[in-house]
Protein backbone atom coordinates (compact mmCIF):
# COMPACT_ATOMS: atom_id res chain seq x y z
CA UNK A 1 0.00 0.00 0.00
CA UNK A 2 1.46 3.52 -1.23
CA UNK A 3 0.42 6.41 -0.37
CA UNK A 4 -0.24 9.80 -2.65
CA UNK A 5 2.00 12.70 -3.64
CA UNK A 6 4.90 9.71 -2.15
CA UNK A 7 7.61 12.85 -3.47
CA UNK A 8 6.74 14.51 -0.13
CA UNK A 9 9.00 13.58 2.92
CA UNK A 10 7.49 15.51 5.87
CA UNK A 11 10.12 12.85 8.77
CA UNK A 12 12.71 13.31 6.46
CA UNK A 13 12.20 17.24 6.43
CA UNK A 14 11.64 17.30 9.86
CA UNK A 15 14.80 15.51 11.66
CA UNK A 16 16.81 17.85 9.17
CA UNK A 17 15.32 20.59 12.00
CA UNK A 18 16.70 18.79 14.85
CA UNK A 19 20.55 18.70 15.55
CA UNK A 20 22.02 15.31 16.27
CA UNK A 21 22.14 15.76 20.37
CA UNK A 22 22.49 12.75 22.48
CA UNK A 23 19.65 13.51 24.26
CA UNK A 24 17.40 14.29 21.69
CA UNK A 25 18.22 10.76 20.23
CA UNK A 26 15.57 8.37 21.96
CA UNK A 27 12.39 10.27 21.11
CA UNK A 28 11.12 12.16 17.88
CA UNK A 29 7.71 13.58 16.80
CA UNK A 30 7.24 15.13 13.41
CA UNK A 31 4.12 16.19 11.83
CA UNK A 32 2.93 18.21 8.93
CA UNK A 33 -0.12 19.99 9.34
CA UNK A 34 -0.26 21.57 5.94
CA UNK A 35 -0.61 18.55 4.94
CA UNK A 36 -2.89 17.24 6.74
CA UNK A 37 -5.28 20.38 6.42
CA UNK A 38 -5.34 19.83 2.52
CA UNK A 39 -6.89 16.77 3.33
CA UNK A 40 -9.49 18.08 5.71
CA UNK A 41 -10.76 21.30 3.90
CA UNK A 42 -13.56 22.39 6.84
CA UNK A 43 -12.58 23.42 10.45
CA UNK A 44 -14.42 20.87 11.69
CA UNK A 45 -13.02 17.93 9.72
CA UNK A 46 -9.21 19.64 11.00
CA UNK A 47 -10.43 19.14 14.39
CA UNK A 48 -11.59 15.24 14.46
CA UNK A 49 -8.69 14.48 12.40
CA UNK A 50 -5.95 16.16 14.83
CA UNK A 51 -7.05 13.55 17.17
CA UNK A 52 -4.59 11.16 14.92
CA UNK A 53 -1.50 14.20 15.63
CA UNK A 54 0.82 13.56 18.21
CA UNK A 55 1.52 17.05 19.61
CA UNK A 56 4.64 17.82 21.62
CA UNK A 57 4.75 19.48 25.20
CA UNK A 58 5.77 22.35 23.51
CA UNK A 59 2.51 22.65 21.25
CA UNK A 60 0.28 20.39 23.54
CA UNK A 61 -2.49 23.14 24.12
CA UNK A 62 -1.75 25.70 20.65
CA UNK A 63 -5.11 24.52 19.54
CA UNK A 64 -6.34 26.41 22.45
CA UNK A 65 -6.84 30.46 24.09
CA UNK A 66 -4.66 29.19 27.07
CA UNK A 67 -1.94 29.06 24.63
CA UNK A 68 -2.54 32.15 22.75
CA UNK A 69 -3.08 34.15 25.92
CA UNK A 70 0.09 32.38 27.79
CA UNK A 71 2.66 32.01 24.95
CA UNK A 72 1.30 34.16 21.29
CA UNK A 73 0.87 30.57 19.94
CA UNK A 74 -1.31 29.13 17.58
CA UNK A 75 -1.44 25.92 16.39
CA UNK A 76 -3.33 27.14 12.69
CA UNK A 77 -0.46 29.18 12.19
CA UNK A 78 2.33 25.82 12.46
CA UNK A 79 2.40 24.21 8.84
CA UNK A 80 4.85 21.38 9.85
CA UNK A 81 6.93 21.00 13.29
CA UNK A 82 9.71 18.21 14.54
CA UNK A 83 10.11 17.73 18.19
CA UNK A 84 12.88 15.58 19.71
CA UNK A 85 13.54 14.81 23.61
CA UNK A 86 12.39 13.97 26.89
CA UNK A 87 11.41 16.71 29.65
CA UNK A 88 13.87 18.55 30.43
CA UNK A 89 15.72 18.50 27.49
CA UNK A 90 13.47 19.50 24.79
CA UNK A 91 13.80 21.33 21.94
CA UNK A 92 11.17 21.94 19.06
CA UNK A 93 11.04 23.47 15.99
CA UNK A 94 7.73 24.61 14.55
CA UNK A 95 7.38 26.17 10.54
CA UNK A 96 4.40 28.34 9.28
CA UNK A 97 3.64 32.01 9.33
CA UNK A 98 4.16 33.34 12.63
CA UNK A 99 3.56 36.92 14.55
CA UNK A 100 7.06 37.28 16.35
CA UNK A 101 5.86 40.41 17.87
CA UNK A 102 2.54 38.95 19.71
CA UNK A 103 4.42 36.22 20.95
CA UNK A 104 7.07 37.95 21.95
CA UNK A 105 5.08 40.88 23.54
CA UNK A 106 2.92 37.53 24.89
CA UNK A 107 6.24 35.91 26.42
CA UNK A 108 6.77 39.43 28.01
CA UNK A 109 3.38 39.89 29.79
CA UNK A 110 3.85 35.67 30.69
CA UNK A 111 6.80 37.13 32.53
CA UNK A 112 9.57 36.02 30.35
CA UNK A 113 12.75 38.08 29.68
CA UNK A 114 14.29 39.05 26.78
CA UNK A 115 18.07 38.09 25.79
CA UNK A 116 18.90 39.26 22.50
CA UNK A 117 16.43 37.15 20.14
CA UNK A 118 15.51 35.03 22.79
CA UNK A 119 12.74 35.00 25.35
CA UNK A 120 13.81 33.27 28.71
CA UNK A 121 12.51 32.12 31.67
CA UNK A 122 13.44 30.38 34.86
CA UNK A 123 16.39 28.00 34.83
CA UNK A 124 17.06 25.31 32.36
CA UNK A 125 14.79 22.60 32.72
CA UNK A 126 12.56 24.47 35.21
CA UNK A 127 8.85 24.28 35.58
CA UNK A 128 6.27 27.17 35.71
CA UNK A 129 3.80 25.83 38.72
CA UNK A 130 2.33 28.61 39.15
CA UNK A 131 -0.19 28.90 36.32
CA UNK A 132 -2.13 26.09 34.24
CA UNK A 133 -0.27 26.86 30.81
CA UNK A 134 3.28 26.21 32.90
CA UNK A 135 2.26 22.64 34.20
CA UNK A 136 0.87 21.60 30.93
CA UNK A 137 4.10 22.73 29.01
CA UNK A 138 6.67 21.61 31.66
CA UNK A 139 9.90 23.32 30.36
CA UNK A 140 9.42 22.97 26.34
CA UNK A 141 9.01 26.65 26.25
CA UNK A 142 11.63 28.10 28.53
CA UNK A 143 13.48 29.53 25.63
CA UNK A 144 12.04 30.78 22.54
CA UNK A 145 13.71 33.00 19.32
CA UNK A 146 10.14 33.62 16.93
CA UNK A 147 10.77 34.79 13.33
CA UNK A 148 7.92 35.25 10.81
CA UNK A 149 8.73 31.40 9.24
CA UNK A 150 9.94 29.85 12.35
CA UNK A 151 9.36 28.96 16.15
CA UNK A 152 12.40 27.36 17.88
CA UNK A 153 11.90 26.44 21.38
CA UNK A 154 13.85 24.79 24.06
CA UNK A 155 13.90 23.68 27.72
CA UNK A 156 17.94 24.93 28.19
CA UNK A 157 19.70 27.52 26.62
CA UNK A 158 22.29 24.87 25.34
CA UNK A 159 19.83 23.12 23.27
CA UNK A 160 18.18 26.26 22.00
CA UNK A 161 21.58 27.07 20.63
CA UNK A 162 22.48 23.80 19.39
CA UNK A 163 19.53 24.16 17.35
CA UNK A 164 21.64 25.95 14.85
CA UNK A 165 24.24 23.40 14.51
CA UNK A 166 24.97 20.76 12.44
CA UNK A 167 25.17 17.73 11.97
CA UNK A 168 21.31 16.87 12.34
CA UNK A 169 19.68 13.55 12.77
CA UNK A 170 18.58 13.68 9.04
CA UNK A 171 22.13 12.81 8.40
CA UNK A 172 22.43 9.86 10.45
CA UNK A 173 22.22 6.63 8.55
CA UNK A 174 19.30 4.86 11.52
CA UNK A 175 17.26 7.82 11.19
CA UNK A 176 17.41 8.30 7.47
CA UNK A 177 16.56 4.92 7.06
CA UNK A 178 13.54 5.37 8.97
CA UNK A 179 12.19 8.14 6.78
CA UNK A 180 12.76 6.34 4.11
CA UNK A 181 10.85 3.79 4.62
CA UNK A 182 7.69 5.83 6.81
CA UNK A 183 7.63 9.06 3.98
CA UNK A 184 5.28 10.86 3.44
CA UNK A 185 3.05 10.94 6.79
CA UNK A 186 1.41 13.42 8.41
CA UNK A 187 2.17 12.83 11.99
CA UNK A 188 4.91 9.94 12.77
CA UNK A 189 7.21 9.38 16.26
CA UNK A 190 10.73 7.95 16.01
CA UNK A 191 11.91 5.71 18.97
CA UNK A 192 15.00 4.14 20.43
CA UNK A 193 13.85 0.56 19.97
CA UNK A 194 14.74 -0.06 23.86
CA UNK A 195 12.05 2.20 24.76
CA UNK A 196 9.35 0.44 22.81
CA UNK A 197 8.19 -2.46 25.88
CA UNK A 198 4.81 -3.97 26.43
CA UNK A 199 3.05 -3.34 29.45
CA UNK A 200 3.55 -5.26 32.24
CA UNK A 201 1.78 -7.92 33.53
CA UNK A 202 0.33 -8.01 28.83
CA UNK A 203 0.59 -11.03 27.49
CA UNK A 204 3.04 -10.02 24.34
CA UNK A 205 4.55 -12.74 22.03
CA UNK A 206 7.29 -11.78 19.95
CA UNK A 207 6.66 -12.27 16.28
CA UNK A 208 9.78 -10.89 15.30
CA UNK A 209 13.43 -13.01 15.08
CA UNK A 210 16.06 -10.04 15.18
CA UNK A 211 16.46 -6.78 17.37
CA UNK A 212 15.56 -3.16 15.65
CA UNK A 213 17.78 -0.50 16.62
CA UNK A 214 15.16 2.15 16.03
CA UNK A 215 10.94 2.16 15.67
CA UNK A 216 8.94 4.72 13.75
CA UNK A 217 5.75 4.84 13.92
CA UNK A 218 2.64 7.17 12.11
CA UNK A 219 -0.22 7.83 10.29
CA UNK A 220 -0.71 9.18 6.51
CA UNK A 221 -4.11 10.96 6.62
CA UNK A 222 -5.42 11.72 3.27
CA UNK A 223 -9.20 11.63 4.43
CA UNK A 224 -11.45 9.62 6.21
CA UNK A 225 -11.16 6.93 3.42
CA UNK A 226 -7.69 6.69 3.01
CA UNK A 227 -5.47 6.67 6.36
CA UNK A 228 -2.70 4.55 6.46
CA UNK A 229 -0.94 3.52 9.23
CA UNK A 230 3.16 3.08 8.92
CA UNK A 231 5.06 1.45 10.90
CA UNK A 232 8.93 1.13 10.51
CA UNK A 233 11.44 -1.05 11.49
CA UNK A 234 15.30 -0.33 11.57
CA UNK A 235 17.77 -2.92 11.24
CA UNK A 236 21.64 -3.63 11.75
CA UNK A 237 21.79 -5.49 8.44
CA UNK A 238 19.28 -5.66 5.10
CA UNK A 239 19.46 -9.48 6.00
CA UNK A 240 17.75 -9.01 9.02
CA UNK A 241 15.19 -6.93 7.66
CA UNK A 242 14.29 -9.54 4.73
CA UNK A 243 13.95 -12.27 7.71
CA UNK A 244 11.92 -10.36 9.77
CA UNK A 245 9.69 -9.19 7.11
CA UNK A 246 8.38 -12.63 6.50
CA UNK A 247 7.27 -13.24 10.01
CA UNK A 248 5.31 -10.16 10.43
CA UNK A 249 3.70 -10.22 6.94
CA UNK A 250 2.74 -14.21 8.29
CA UNK A 251 2.34 -13.58 11.67
CA UNK A 252 1.06 -10.03 12.85
CA UNK A 253 -2.69 -9.70 11.05
CA UNK A 254 -3.91 -12.50 13.47
CA UNK A 255 -1.51 -11.96 16.29
CA UNK A 256 -3.92 -10.46 19.15
CA UNK A 257 -3.32 -6.96 19.98
CA UNK A 258 -1.50 -6.88 23.61
CA UNK A 259 -3.83 -3.75 24.92
CA UNK A 260 -6.81 -5.34 23.35
CA UNK A 261 -6.41 -9.12 23.75
CA UNK A 262 -10.45 -9.79 22.53
CA UNK A 263 -8.92 -7.80 19.12
CA UNK A 264 -6.34 -8.72 16.35
CA UNK A 265 -4.41 -6.65 14.44
CA UNK A 266 -6.53 -7.38 11.28
CA UNK A 267 -9.68 -6.37 13.47
CA UNK A 268 -8.12 -2.72 14.52
CA UNK A 269 -7.14 -2.38 10.77
CA UNK A 270 -6.81 -4.23 7.20
CA UNK A 271 -4.76 -5.06 4.54
CA UNK A 272 -1.83 -5.96 6.81
CA UNK A 273 2.14 -5.70 4.75
CA UNK A 274 5.29 -5.77 5.38
CA UNK A 275 8.28 -5.45 3.20
CA UNK A 276 11.98 -5.15 3.27
CA UNK A 277 13.00 -1.76 2.24
CA UNK A 278 16.63 -1.66 2.70
CA UNK A 279 17.57 -1.96 6.38
CA UNK A 280 14.34 -1.57 6.95
CA UNK A 281 10.70 -3.46 7.49
CA UNK A 282 7.88 -0.99 6.37
CA UNK A 283 4.59 -2.42 7.82
CA UNK A 284 1.04 -0.48 6.50
CA UNK A 285 -2.20 -0.89 7.16
CA UNK A 286 -5.44 0.83 6.31
CA UNK A 287 -7.55 2.13 9.02
CA UNK A 288 -11.39 2.15 8.29
CA UNK A 289 -13.58 4.73 7.07
CA UNK A 290 -15.28 5.25 10.70
CA UNK A 291 -12.08 4.46 12.79
CA UNK A 292 -10.33 6.52 15.08
CA UNK A 293 -7.07 7.80 13.17
CA UNK A 294 -5.14 8.08 16.58
CA UNK A 295 -5.53 4.27 16.92
CA UNK A 296 -1.62 4.45 15.50
CA UNK A 297 -1.10 6.89 18.76
CA UNK A 298 -2.60 3.84 21.32
CA UNK A 299 -0.54 1.48 19.36
CA UNK A 300 2.42 2.90 20.88
CA UNK A 301 1.20 4.29 23.91
CA UNK A 302 -0.05 1.00 25.50
CA UNK A 303 2.92 -0.90 24.13
CA UNK A 304 1.40 -2.95 21.50
CA UNK A 305 3.88 -2.51 18.74
CA UNK A 306 6.40 -4.47 21.35
CA UNK A 307 5.08 -7.90 19.51
CA UNK A 308 7.53 -6.02 16.75
CA UNK A 309 10.80 -5.79 18.75
CA UNK A 310 12.67 -8.33 19.99
CA UNK A 311 15.06 -6.96 23.12
CA UNK A 312 18.78 -6.40 22.13
CA UNK A 313 21.03 -9.28 24.50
Amino acid sequence: MQSTASNERPLADGLALLPDEPELRQHVLVSDLERLRRAYPSLQEQESALVGVWLPDALAGADGALWRRSFGLRLEDVSSFASAGFHPATLTVAEGAFSPARIRGTLRRSGYRAAGRTLTRGADGSVDASTKAGQLVLSALNRVRASRTRVTAASTSELLRAAEARPTLAGDSDFAAAADALDPITSAIVLDASLVQPASGVPTPILTAFPARLVAAGIDDLGPSRRTIKVALVYDSADEARADAVLIERDLPSSPVPGEQRTTFSNLASNWNARAEGRAVVVTAALEPESDPGVWRSLVDRGDLAVLVRPQG
